[in-house]
């Protein structure tokens, strides 16, 4: 109501003045309230639109399908890691017992019955490589190490009688020098 309109009415223009304060401030107030109402429903239509749109870039997409693949794919990896920490283990094995090449002596295994323990120790290769350094012991080596093992001599000719480094000459060039009676 306006203030001309209480007036007409016989309310004293004071009273009046008051009514048309207090009318205004709840006209604000409602006006505030219908403001907020305004700008939630704004952004819920938007919420709305993005959630559609979303929802379209997975229309089709079986949520089910997806879970059974991630699952077989997690089935697939820890079957793949398993693999091959049993194959780590199955090399550093034959590279310590000896074996020649491990690749042949590997293909010769029973990998079937071939486990590796919780604590990472294989389980059923060290009587199939015993079995095999019997039945087979030319995949083996003999047991020196490479130390033990007499140094491998090479015959060139009556000419080279002295064994290397007898001379004293610790180079080629010195060696030619000797050889030749010439100085370096």
């Amino acid at each position: 109501m306006k203030l001309e309109e209480l007036t007409k009415l016989g309310i004293p223009e004071d009273t009046a003045k008051q009514v048309v304060a207090m009318n205004e401030t709840e006209i604000a107030a409602e006006t505030k309230k219908l403001t907020d109402k305004d700008a939630e429903l704004t952004m819920a239509t938007d919420k709305i639109r993005e959630l559609t749109e979303t929802v379209k870039k997975f229309d089709g997409v079986d949520v089910d399908k997806l879970k059974a693949d991630l699952a077989d794919m997690s089935k697939k990896y820890d079957a793949d890691t398993a693999a091959l920490k049993l194959d780590s283990a199955l090399a550093k094995a034959l590279a310590g017992c000896g074996a020649k090449d491990a690749d042949i002596v590997g293909k010769l295994l029973d990998r079937s019955i071939i486990k590796l323990g919780e604590d990472g120790k294989l389980i059923g290769v060290s009587e199939q490589l015993e079995r095999l350094k019997s039945d087979k012991a030319f995949l083996f080596g003999d047991g020196k190490s490479p130390e033990e093992k007499p140094a491998m001599t090479v015959q060139l000719g009556s000419q080279h009688t002295a064994p290397v480094g007898s001379t004293g000459a610790e180079t080629l060039g010195a060696a030619l020098a000797e050889h030749y009676n010439k100085e370096v």
